[in-house]
């Protein structure tokens, strides 16, 4: 497996299994489960019509490490309510001419990225130094 992703230039990333601290999935699944349970009670087929509403609730909630929203630092703006979408839809089209908007935008999303790199890597190094005061030495004595 290891010659295929090296043949094909696959970068492979191993993790631990069902682990949150490790998987950023498990994670997002910690997240959504409580919000479905909310919304769907006792109709428990009706998930599937539910999950937009949730997914569009965690992408349009402000990061607390860095003080962003999901959708914003991933997509380079802020999404669109169905509302927007459904209501306004001739004015969006007529109005979304980018052209002359790219490069102020570009310096300004390249700022907003820069910065979010910067607070998560904070975010990391102190956590970091939080777990290692909680840390033992395990080096081993050869006699």
């Amino acid at each position: 497996m290891q010659q295929l992703c090296y043949l094909l230039n696959i970068k492979q990333s191993l993790i631990p299994v069902y682990r949150p601290q490790a998987n950023l999935v498990e994670r997002k699944n910690r997240d959504l489960k409580p919000r479905l349970a909310i919304l769907v009670h006792d109709k428990q087929n009706s998930w599937s019509e539910k999950s937009p509403s949730i997914r569009f609730a965690l992408n349009t909630a402000k990061c607390q490490t860095t003080s962003q929203i999901a959708a914003f630092l991933h997509f380079g703006r802020e999404l669109r309510t169905v509302d927007d979408v459904t209501h306004d839809l001739r004015a969006v089209i007529e109005n979304d001419n980018f052209v002359t908007e790219i490069p102020p935008y570009l310096k300004k999303f390249s700022q907003f990225m820069a910065q979010a790199k910067e607070v998560v890597e904070q975010q990391q190094d102190k956590r970091k130094q939080y777990a290692d005061r909680r840390r033992r030495d395990t080096s081993v004595s050869s006699r």
